[in-house]
């Protein structure tokens, strides 16, 4: 009988031992990382961003959250939500909303077997014009990764396809529907981001907290 037990008990050790694994949530083997930082216009805090990449397997999602409020001959009001989704590296899909005093506008982007299917729709824009190419990289990835000059990203909010330039070490450059955001990093983490606008140029920076 000892010998019949001493044989059973290992097996029902691993036995149990994969019921408690297989018993685990999926979500809790999902990494996570998350960066707080603060807008600023003239050296005046605004709002405030919030990135977050989660990483399952081969899948990678990417979140950025924006709140902005500030008074220019008025209440100004913008909620911003940027989201891009990757599954081996490669972007899958694609989604901005914003929320704001000029009304709400959302833009999605999705691949479909060949081509990006594009529906961008933000103040003042609309573009419809598929990418018939693969990407692996797009704007909120930058807030995680430091890009190599000559990447190709696509624009969550406008859908269009732009190139980084490295201008210095550790600080590059992309083209927007014709606005200029520079991103600078320091040992392959992001410290800023100036964007360029036409009324006043603003900064995402670090937050200290």
């Amino acid at each position: 009988m000892k010998n019949i037990l001493k044989n059973i008990l290992p097996t029902l050790y691993i036995f149990f031992l994969f019921q408690v694994i297989a018993a685990i949530p999926a979500n809790s083997q999902t990494k996570k990382t998350k960066h707080q930082y603060d807008i600023v216009v003239a050296g005046f805090k605004i709002g405030g961003m919030t990135a977050e990449k989660s990483e399952n397997g081969v899948q990678t999602n990417f979140e950025i959250n924006s709140l902005v409020e500030f008074w220019f001959f008025g209440k100004v009001h913008v909620e911003f939500l940027q989201k891009a989704d990757y599954k081996n590296n490669q972007l899958v899909n694609a989604y901005t909303h914003s929320n704001s005093n000029r009304g709400e506008f959302e833009t999605f982007v999705e691949w479909e077997k060949d081509h990006y299917k594009v529906d961008a729709n933000t103040y003042k824009f609309e573009n419809k014009e598929p990418i018939r190419q693969k990407v692996y990289s797009s704007p909120a990835r930058l807030y995680f990764e430091e890009p190599s000059d000559g990447d190709i990203l696509i624009s969550e909010n406008f859908g269009m396809l732009t190139k980084v330039t490295q201008e210095d070490p550790g600080v590059y450059s992309i083209e927007v529907n014709g606005n200029t955001n520079t991103f600078y990093y320091e040992k392959g983490e992001l410290q800023k981001v100036v964007l360029e606008n036409s009324i006043k140029n603003y900064v995402i920076r670090k937050s200290d907290d």
